[in-house]
């Protein structure tokens, strides 16, 4: 049986890079993100769902949709959540030439926020969780029209799947292998052999070059460096980019965590937190953000899609 290998972090960790690095392996193939495992589960609780049911409601779900490829429905297996999960990942692999792939790479950020419900119905899978420093995560985040765009919020954002990766790691020691962004760019090659090591496979030069994953076509403007070599210079491109408040409030909110992961902070002497109030205006402002410009340039790019 094909080996599952969820990759997970913070969104703008590099988590579609490494999936495009490992989709380059012969022995590996790499999917679109699919937020629709998740999204369908709760069907498969509930006895008034038929599995025709379920398969429609993943063929209609928008991040499915993405994937661009019809399913051959009668030959699904839907007796549960993983073999049908599964068989459209097998179908997915056929039509791209990888039905002899040893390995499905699903690069989904939140993975790791379920990596007990993986799982249990995934008993044989891996992990990877990729950490990223947050404040360039943040930087990343502010150029896109989703995502946080406040420090506060991206504070919080990067905390989250921070907190569920490493309880990840916890739980599976031996199953879960811990990538830093920053060491991928640096070390492409040395840290891809580690990988492969990690999954048991030999190392073939050509992943450094990411090109083993297509971009959906919605996702493109977001993911402009997948397929290149990694480039160095992105990884302090966020001292460029943020305000010196910006990186200060992060670094407070995030209290100690960055130089305990190796990023040093760039504020010196213990920063007191702002004010209950100052922190709500800031979520505030970038509430309105989001409800305001960034729907607008979504919908831009949603128009230029179609």
């Amino acid at each position: 049986m094909r080996k599952s290998v969820f990759i997970g972090g913070a969104s703008r960790s590099g988590t579609t890079m490494l999936g495009a690095m490992l989709g380059s392996h012969s022995l590996m193939f790499a999917t679109p993100e699919s937020q629709f495992k998740f999204d369908v589960a709760p069907q498969f609780d509930a006895s008034a769902f038929t599995p025709k049911e379920i398969i429609r409601y993943i063929k209609d779900h928008p991040r499915f949709r993405l994937w661009n490829f019809e399913v051959d429905e009668p030959s699904l297996d839907s007796s549960g959540h993983g073999a049908l999960i599964r068989s459209i990942v097998d179908q997915y692999a056929g039509w791209k030439d990888k039905g002899a792939a040893r390995f499905w790479i699903d690069h989904t950020p939140v993975n790791l926020r379920h990596s007990d419900f993986l799982n249990q119905h995934y008993p044989d899978c891996l992990y990877i969780h990729i950490i990223r420093d947050g404040r360039a995560v943040m930087a990343s985040q502010f150029s896109l029209d989703w995502g946080s765009n406040d420090p506060v919020f991206a504070a919080l954002k990067w905390i989250e799947p921070l907190c569920v990766g490493m309880a990840c790691e916890s739980a599976f020691p031996d199953r879960c292998l811990r990538v830093h962004y920053e060491q991928l760019v640096l070390h492409p090659e040395e840290e891809c052999k580690r990988i492969c090591k990690f999954l048991g496979v030999y190392y073939e030069p050509g992943m450094i070059r990411g090109e083993g994953f297509d971009v959906p076509a919605f996702t493109k403007s977001n993911h402009q460096l997948v397929g290149q070599l990694p480039l160095p210079e992105r990884i302090d491109h966020w001292k460029k980019t943020l305000k010196t408040e910006q990186i200060q409030i992060f670094e407070i909110m995030t209290f100690d965590l960055l130089p305990m992961l190796g990023y040093p902070k760039v504020s010196q002497g213990f920063q007191p937190k702002p004010s209950e109030i100052r922190q709500a205006w800031l979520l505030f402002k970038g509430a309105v953000q989001y409800l305001t410009i960034d729907r607008w340039r979504l919908k831009r790019r949603l128009s230029k899609k179609n």
